[in-house]
């Protein structure tokens, strides 16, 4: 396999994106546990806005008595498990090339 085959770039890119995601659910915790619900600031709403649809999706899977900040701690365990998976994926995909 040639290396301008897209593999390896879109393992690359899908895990960039996801290291991207952490950080931005790193930040609106921490900005939650400091602010609260009085953090009305453009910083604060522009991040909810870009992780409100991971956060609900974990919400929709989470039981309801969970207060949003562990919402927002278990969406980053559920990023950090698909980054293990990518890197896995990578490695059987370097290791099947390996292979032959």
């Amino acid at each position: 396999m040639s290396p301008n085959s897209p593999g390896p770039w879109l393992i690359e890119g899908a895990s960039l994106a996801l290291a991207a995601l952490s950080y931005i659910l790193i930040v609106r915790l921490a900005l939650d546990l400091t602010f609260g619900a009085f953090g009305n600031y453009l910083v604060v709403r522009a991040l909810r806005w870009v992780s409100d649809p991971v956060v609900r999706g974990v919400g929709a899977i989470t039981p309801r008595v969970v207060p949003l900040p562990l919402v927002t701690v278990c969406a980053l365990l559920w990023i950090f498990a698909a980054r293990v998976v990518l890197v896995q994926v990578g490695a059987a995909i370097a290791l099947r090339r390996m292979m032959g």
